[in-house]
């Protein structure tokens, strides 16, 4: 999310105006800190960083970008060709991958070419834009990893009640919400300049540098407000849910370690150790806590960081760039979670894998041969053992 785009010039142009107040006040002081900021970009366009290293660096980032559109792609498919993923519960997983795909190829893309070229070479006009869809995908993003911590709250905690409350109407009205809180953050606020009115950064490239530069400078409000409404309070909320899911599973698992018998009978059933808590702690909340983690881990350093240079104005900019991209890796993470923590997926994932590769099929036969054949052995201990004791009876 680029309150942060292009953020190598703009924190450089902040780094090298002490007084933003003279900057709007007085327009002579202005045009000369233009010439100054000028003069930094274009000698870091030219001469810090040596366009090999441009290239390389871009090349690792391009390869960032395949990764989150090759799994964001792979979920789609799964959902389209499998009935049995096209859920309610999974229009919310749906609507991540989608926001996260767009900002694998609209938001990315671009920025990888501006640090291969370390200028703007796409059209002037699609800057503005480009820097709404940041903003908005990223926001989207995040709010879609809520709803899906609500969603899982709301199974866990009201099982039976479940269809009655999610349903694919109210569903689709929460996604909808979701998508107009990231527009109303992004694209109003930037297509009519109120992000900063004083630096129309977005429309004219060349304000502050010969070379054209998309740089997003927004004012310390608006810093304060988008994050706080499109980061802060959603991870506010998902740690709060994740917390309350967590907690609920512990109990069910505490009802039914009482239910089982210190022998480990349940109903008449044998029930392995193993067994006892994974349904109601482990699969109940791994999945959850891997989302709202991952979400946390890569947006909390970028939200610290924001506020921190937009008040301060201290942040390198490599540094700011760096957190940026971690915040977009979230798009990376979010599909790499489903085939390894969502049964579901993995089952649809494996099957697909299996046909691509039917070699590996005898690999899994041999495993699940095995796996019987052990399960049997201890069958049979276990009947072998209890008519033993029966006979000492």
């Amino acid at each position: 999310m680029t309150y942060f785009t292009n953020c190598t010039s703009s924190s450089t142009f902040i780094q090298n105006n002490q007084s933003y107040d003279r900057l709007v006040i007085d327009s002579t002081e202005r045009l000369s800190v233009n010439k100054q900021v000028a003069e930094v970009v274009d000698i870091q366009a030219t001469g810090d960083d040596p366009e090999v290293g441009n290239v390389m660096i871009g090349a690792f980032l391009f390869l960032l970008v395949l990764l989150t559109i090759a799994g964001n792609v792979i979920v789609f498919l799964a959902v389209i060709f499998t009935k049995k993923l096209r859920t309610v519960s999974n229009l919310f997983i749906i609507s991540l991958s989608l926001a996260d795909l767009l900002v694998g190829t609209v938001v990315m893309i671009p920025d990888v070419l501006s640090v291969i070229f370390q200028r703007w070479i796409l059209a002037y006009s699609f800057c503005v834009f480009w820097a709404g869809f940041d903003v908005m995908l990223c926001s989207a993003s995040i709010l879609n990893v809520c709803l899906i911590s609500l969603d899982r709250y709301i199974a866990i905690m009201s099982p039976l009640r479940y269809k009655v409350l999610i349903t694919y109407r109210r569903a689709a009205a929460l996604l909808a919400a979701a998508w107009g809180i990231a527009i109303s953050a992004s694209f109003i606020p930037l297509l009519s300049g109120i992000h900063n009115p004083e630096l129309p950064t977005l429309t004219n490239l060349t304000l502050l540098s010969d070379t054209p530069q998309c740089l997003f400078i927004p004012s310390l409000i608006y810093v304060v407000i988008a994050s706080t409404v499109t980061i802060l309070l959603p991870i506010i909320v998902a740690l709060v849910l994740y917390y309350r899911v967590s907690k609920e599973a512990k109990r069910q698992a505490c009802f039914v370690g009482v239910l089982i018998t210190p022998t480990n009978m349940l109903l008449g059933a044998k029930v392995a150790n193993k067994h006892i808590r994974e349904p109601f702690t482990r699969k109940a909340t791994v999945t959850l806590g891997i989302i709202v983690g991952a979400y946390v881990v890569t947006w909390a350093p970028f939200l610290v960081v924001n506020i921190t240079d937009a008040i301060c104005m201290c942040v390198p900019p490599k540094l700011f760039r760096a957190f940026v991209w971690l915040g977009w890796c979230n798009s990376l993470i979010n599909p790499i979670i489903y085939p390894f923590f969502m049964r579901d997926f993995r089952k649809v994932y494996s099957d697909a894998f299996l046909k691509i590769c039917p070699c590996l099929k005898m690999v899994c036969k041999y495993k699940k041969d095995k796996v019987f054949h052990r399960d049997s052995i201890e069958v049979t201990s276990t009947k072998i053992h209890y008519d033993n004791s029966e006979d000492a009876l």
